[in-house]
């Protein structure tokens, strides 16, 4: 899927959230890839562990494990990952599919770290890691309450909703769809040819069709029909209109076509449904 991401507006959300949390936000692209983030580097911690294969292997494996789960229950995930830092991962939906996730974390639930520290003995161990500099960056870590964390948690929940309803991660699609919906719009009273539809929009036939009956469920003649019989329906209600001025209005040179088509649609003939009081 294709997206789209206002980065100003995303990045000041992001920005927002640390200066009020202390903690890094991320989002993810539905390939799982990170897209925006604030701060831009992950800890110090975090760096050490994405700088070893080994470990950077185990880091990937525990991220991608907690989308699959966020994807599964199509809900907020709070989750440990292998080296035992809490982090929390959120889908964004648009109609009715993940768009994305909001990630956030590198922060600890452990005041002492203790835990921490006897992890880093054993990563040293295996993995011949800095001692010294590994027990460093356990020091930077962020810790937060159990409370802290169920808090930033509601927080970032809201920030799902900002982000859909301003409208700042839009797929591709959805532009495409839009755009067409104005262009058939504004001609519904011409022919609409399927080539001028392409043209006017940069894409070609196939592709077209196979985003109107993936985001629309329908055809486009089907669509178009669609639009013009509401038009039509619209100025037999509005207006004084012989019904051949409203067929051709809609785009129907044919004025018994049209007739037998909204018949057909509605179960009257445009007359009949003209003569049905507006508040019935």
């Amino acid at each position: 899927m294709t997206l789209r991401f206002d980065i100003e507006k995303i990045e000041e959300l992001m920005k927002s959230f640390y200066t009020l949390t202390g903690i890094r936000f991320v989002l993810f692209d539905t390939e799982f890839h990170e897209v925006i983030s604030y701060p831009k580097e992950s800890c110090a911690f975090c760096m050490l562990m994405k700088g070893c294969k080994q470990t950077r292997r185990k880091c990937n494996y525990a991220d991608r494990h907690s989308f699959k789960i966020c994807e599964q229950k199509n809900a907020l995930v709070l989750y440990k990952c292998h080296a035992g830092l809490v982090e929390a991962v959120m889908p964004l939906h648009e109609n009715e599919k993940i768009i994305g996730y909001l990630m956030f974390g590198q922060i600890t639930d452990r005041s002492d770290k203790e835990w921490l520290y006897r992890r880093a003995s054993v990563l040293t161990e295996r993995y011949s890691f800095d001692g010294k500099a590994l027990r460093q960056s356990i020091d930077q870590i962020t810790y937060k309450s159990a409370a802290e964390i169920d808090s930033a948690a509601k927080i970032m929940e809201a920030c799902t909703c900002y982000i859909l309803y301003k409208e700042l991660i839009t797929p591709e699609n959805n532009r495409i769809i839009e755009a067409a919906k104005v262009y058939i719009e504004a001609h519904l009273g011409e022919d609409i040819s399927i080539s001028s539809l392409c043209e006017e929009l940069q894409i070609s036939r196939t592709k077209l069709y196979e985003i109107f009956r993936s985001e629309l469920q329908t055809g486009i003649a089907g669509y178009i029909l669609r639009r013009r019989m509401h038009r039509a329906k619209k100025l037999l209600k509005t207006t004084d209109f012989p019904v051949s001025r409203v067929a051709s209005a809609v785009g129907f040179n044919d004025y018994n076509y049209f007739s037998r088509v909204f018949k057909k649609t509605y179960g009257k003939s445009p007359k009949s449904y003209r003569k049905i009081p507006r508040d019935s």
